[in-house]
C-alpha cells in the first residue's frame, strides 16, 4: 500500500512538473508556463475580454513577461521605490470602485470565474502601480518639451477642434505638455527595453514562444 502511494506522489509530482515547466530564460530569471497562463488571465480580466490561449495570445504574453522581468531586475539593482503589501489592498479598492462599484461579492466571483485569485490581481496592480514610479523616476525627468513642441501640438491636435476664435495655446499648455511627456518618456522605455533584451541571453525553451 505504501508502494502504491508514494508512486502516486511520485506520479503528482512528475506532473506538476510538466505542467509547470520553465517556457524561457531570461538571464537569471525563469519564466514558467503558469506565468503565461496567468498572464493571459489576467490581461483579459482586466480588459473585460474572455481569455485567450492560442500561441499569438502565449508569445504576446510571454513577451510582457520578458519587459516585467527586465524592469523588475532593474528596480531592483537600482533600489527603486516598490509598492508594498499594506498598498496592495488600497489598490485593489480602487479598481473595485472603478470596475464593480465596490461590490466585494462581484469582485470575488468575477475573479473566480476567472480562474484568479484577489492576489493575483493584487500583485499584478502593484507591477503596474510600480512601472509607472519606474518611468517617472528613471525617464520622464530626462524629457524636454520646448515651447515649439507645444505650439505645433495645439496646432495640429487641438485648434482645429474649437470653435473658430475659442481657446488658446495657454488654456491647454500642461494638458499638452503632460502628453508629450509621456509619450515621449514610452518612447524612451521601449528603446531601453529594446536594448536590455540585446543584452539579455533569452532563451525559449518553448520553440513556438520565440519570435
Amino acid at each position: 500500500m505504501k508502494l502504491i502511494a508514494l508512486a502516486l506522489l511520485a506520479s503528482l509530482h512528475a506532473a506538476a512538473i510538466i505542467v509547470d515547466r520553465i517556457a524561457i530564460s531570461a538571464g537569471t530569471q525563469a519564466i514558467v508556463d503558469s506565468e503565461i497562463d496567468r498572464r493571459i488571465r489576467l490581461t483579459a480580466f482586466e480588459n473585460g475580454v474572455p481569455p485567450i490561449f492560442d500561441t499569438g495570445a502565449r508569445k504576446a504574453a510571454a513577451d510582457r513577461l520578458i519587459d516585467q522581468k527586465l524592469v523588475e531586475h532593474e528596480m531592483e539593482v537600482g533600489r527603486y521605490p516598490r509598492s508594498g503589501a499594506e498598498q496592495w489592498g488600497g489598490l485593489l479598492l480602487d479598481y473595485s470602485k472603478q470596475n464593480f462599484k465596490s461590490d466585494p461579492k462581484a469582485l470575488e466571483a468575477a475573479l473566480a470565474a476567472a480562474s484568479l485569485t484577489r492576489e493575483d490581481l493584487e500583485q499584478d496592480l502593484a507591477r503596474q502601480s510600480d512601472l509607472v514610479t519606474f518611468i517617472s523616476l528613471r525617464f520622464r525627468p530626462a524629457v524636454q518639451v520646448t515651447d515649439q513642441d507645444v505650439r505645433e501640438y495645439f496646432q495640429k491636435n487641438i485648434q482645429p477642434k474649437l470653435p473658430p476664435g475659442t481657446g488658446s495655446i495657454e488654456d491647454y499648455r500642461i494638458r499638452i505638455e503632460a502628453i508629450i511627456t509621456s509619450s515621449r518618456a514610452d518612447t524612451e522605455v521601449e528603446a531601453w527595453l529594446k536594448d536590455q533584451r540585446k543584452k539579455t541571453k533569452i532563451q525559449y525553451l518553448e520553440k513556438e514562444l520565440a519570435p
